[in-house]
């Protein structure tokens, strides 16, 4: 788990999280794992896909897929995890459609980038991968994909969102204080496992009845931080994405994130962060400067509203067959 979480956030993946939509059939839970629930374009989905995206969510809520009186909620589940699979191969077959080019020399420097960061070796590296059930080679199919994506996304999604000066300038002068000449930021992360209510824990943590160490100590996933409170290597703040930077530039030392998903390619792992200290000058930033955070900021939701326009233009093109129960 260790590889996939750090790769996640080192890279800051700046993708609006993926909702469901409402179209078409329904993934089950009584399908046999080998059953074809959809076809996107001639690329298959298995039940067994669907299950391995569905079975955190249906683990955190405690829902049984075997209990009728259930099946409301675990149909829903399904459905949303269908759907979501359906998008991310739209979005890759988009990307190879326009034949977005990606040289593997920037595979090269984003695996090189993340090995420097995390301080391991090739040999290193392929230990931790194996460990879960993974290689280089699969690794580098994750980092190429989440590129394409990212650069289709950036394209498609992101330039189309605008946010006037007006706009900027209100909300500099609303939360001056939050914007300083930061460099670097250290952090302490807890992933939570998918038996475990996460926001329950998180509330815990929110009223004071539950320290964040003691939370990780108790509940993360993550056992390369786990030993150190959660403590990751400083993150430098010019490498973020502009989503990453908006997250963090309303935190201050002390502060604990609400939560959030990173979507590990075998599961959607829900996590939290706490800013253990912001690295760098304390005087605040000027308009100008202020500027491309504030704009990230401002464009969060925009940007998921456009993702849903786009996602469901993409299927309204496609060829997608949802298959019977």
């Amino acid at each position: 788990m260790r590889i996939f979480l750090l790769l996640l956030l080192s890279m800051c993946l700046a993708v609006p999280a993926q909702s469901a939509s409402r179209g078409g059939g329904q993934a089950s839970p009584s399908m046999t794992v080998g059953k074809i629930m959809a076809v996107v374009n001639g690329e298959r989905i298995t039940a067994l896909d669907v299950e391995k995206r569905a079975m955190p969510e249906l683990a955190r809520r405690r829902l049984n897929p075997n209990n009728p009186e259930q099946r409301a909620q675990i149909d829903e589940i399904y459905q949303q995890a269908l759907d979501s699979q359906i998008n991310d191969i739209l979005i890759h077959q988009e990307a190879l459609r326009l034949k977005m080019e990606l040289p593997e020399s920037d595979v090269d420097k984003e695996l090189a980038r993340f090995m420097q960061q995390q301080k391991l070796n090739p040999e290193e590296l392929e230990k931790q991968l194996k460990q879960e059930g993974l290689d280089t080679k699969k690794l580098r199919e994750q980092i190429r994909k989440s590129l394409l994506r990212q650069r289709l996304l950036a394209n498609m999604v992101a330039r189309k969102i605008i946010v006037s000066k007006d706009e900027v300038a209100q909300y500099y002068e609303q939360h001056k204080a939050s914007f300083t000449a930061i460099s670097a930021v250290r952090m302490a992360i807890i992933a939570y496992p998918p038996d475990v209510n996460a926001e329950a824990v998180a509330q815990r943590i929110k009223s004071g009845k539950l320290r964040f160490e003691e939370a990780v100590r108790q509940y993360s996933i993550d056992l390369a931080t786990k030993k150190d409170n959660g403590a990751m290597p400083p993150a430098p703040w010019k490498e973020m994405s502009p989503e990453w930077r908006a997250r963090l530039s309303a935190m201050k030392a002390g502060d604990v994130s609400d939560i959030f998903i990173l979507p590990h390619p075998k599961a959607q792992i829900k996590a939290q962060i706490k800013v253990l200290e912001k690295v760098g000058d304390d005087k605040v930033l000027s308009l100008a400067e202020a500027t491309p955070d504030i704009e990230a900021i401002l464009r969060e939701p925009l940007l998921q509203a456009r993702f849903d326009e786009y996602t469901q233009w993409l299927r309204g093109r496609a060829i997608v067959e949802i298959k019977g129960r």
